[in-house]
């Protein structure tokens, strides 16, 4: 499950990479968990907008749903109707999972370097005139796969395309998995009140404690 990611591009990267017009409420987020607002990319018909909404899918559900996996997708309602309609990019810098041993949590970033934004297939949906958005995941290669077995779907360059303009999400292309990079960090990411910079920051582990590198 992937339920908390990073965004941490300036209002003039995004504007770049995207060829968008960033909304002025954006601001770096470095520990977006579900509920909370979230920006996402569109393509209308040609070239690409942008829209707000909050993490997950929510309205008439019992449970919130943040995740889609894209060997279902298909196959689930509360997907697959949103696929002729409702497809988008999630911008992102990375991405937290938990490793889990002898009961124990330790949170992991995962990120690929010098690649400041890269994208998750998502789904969008409007319910009462409120936007609501899905991250679509893959099963997770070595090493990840020792973290978590899923992880967001990241598109590559010409993934975007191949997905925003209607492809099957289970064949567009997606980065290198020998490209990404992982580190353990803080306990703090387990708080989503808490979003600065530190939080992506690896730790080492000295004495049980942990200290930033």
């Amino acid at each position: 499950m992937c339920g908390r990611y990073c965004i941490a591009a300036s209002p003039g990267e995004l504007s770049e990479r995207f060829q968008v017009q960033v909304p002025k409420s954006y601001a770096p987020r470095y520990n977006i968990a579900p509920s909370e607002p979230v920006l996402v990319i569109i393509s209308p018909g040609t070239g690409h907008d942008v829209k707000t909404g909050v993490f997950g899918f929510s309205s008439g559900l019992k449970n919130r749903v943040i995740n889609a996996r894209v060997e279902s997708i298909l196959e689930k309602t509360l997907f697959n109707s949103h696929l002729k309609t409702g497809r988008c990019l999630i911008p992102a810098s990375g991405y937290f999972e938990w490793s889990l041993d002898k009961g124990k949590k330790t949170p992991y970033y995962i990120y690929i370097p010098n690649t400041p934004i890269i994208s998750f297939a998502g789904l969008i949906r409007t319910v009462h005139e409120r936007n609501e958005i899905v991250i679509i995941t893959t099963e997770a290669p070595e090493p990840m796969h020792t973290i978590h077995n899923r992880m967001p779907l990241v598109l590559s360059l010409i993934g975007e395309e191949e997905y925003l303009s209607g492809k099957n999400p289970f064949l567009v292309e997606q980065y290198d998995m020998s490209e990404y990079r992982m580190h353990q960090v803080s306990d703090r990411v387990n708080r989503a009140g808490e979003d600065d910079l530190e939080i992506i920051r690896p730790v080492s582990t000295r004495n049980a404690q942990q200290t930033l590198i």
